[in-house]
């Protein structure tokens, strides 16, 4: 059990709770085409030619998981909620070259140097202990292998984001089926508060 027990709990709880209407929220599905091709281009260049054995962590309802598995990887998709693995198992059923494994993305309990990349998208500003997660994620990878980081910072936003958070928040409101867990909702904004880089 980790100092921050309670936290990491929340924080699964609130990402279970989402995981049915997760695609639906902004930034969360990626569509095919150009923004498909967008996210996927790191992947190409750092992954390098396939077949690498890959661990995505946090990988929710699948999404990035596609990605990864389209260029030709052997990819392990792990989450600790076993809701969202439940979407991402749905997406990808009956596709060779993939598992997942529900367990903590901090404390993986995989093997020291077992994998040829780690990739995560919007995981690392959520990390209650960022330190032991770090550790553990080098400790998983081959000698000469790569950690892929797709994230952002969520506290200090450009005027922009401000803007488009404000806009829906107000949509939250007065919306007949508001989304009340999402980014714009308390629950998520009480969460961040505690994180260590609730800062930015």
């Amino acid at each position: 059990m980790t100092l921050n027990h309670d936290l990491t709990e929340e924080i699964r709880a609130h990402w279970s709770r989402r995981a049915a209407t997760f695609d639906m929220s902004f930034g969360h599905r990626i569509e095919p085409g150009a923004e498909a091709a967008a996210w996927a281009a790191p992947m190409r260049e750092h992954l390098g030619p396939a077949p690498k054995r890959v661990l995505e962590l946090a990988c929710g309802t699948g999404e990035v998981t596609r990605l990864i598995h389209d260029q030709g990887h052997d990819v392990t998709a792990l989450d600790f909620s076993e809701a969202m693995l439940a979407r991402a198992r749905e997406k990808h059923a009956g596709k060779p070259r993939l598992r997942f494994l529900h367990a903590d993305a901090t404390r993986t309990l995989e093997p020291d140097n077992s994998y040829d990349a780690v990739l995560c998208r919007h995981l690392v500003w959520t990390l209650v202990e960022p330190e032991a997660a770090f550790a553990d994620w080098y400790r998983i990878l081959r000698p000469g292998g790569r950690l892929l980081i797709y994230d952002g910072d969520w506290a200090n936003l450009p005027l922009a984001g401000r803007v488009a958070a404000r806009v829906l928040a107000l949509w939250n409101r007065i919306s007949p089926e508001p989304h009340i867990d999402g980014a714009v909702g308390e629950q998520h904004r009480a969460i961040m508060r505690r994180l260590p880089f609730a800062g930015g």
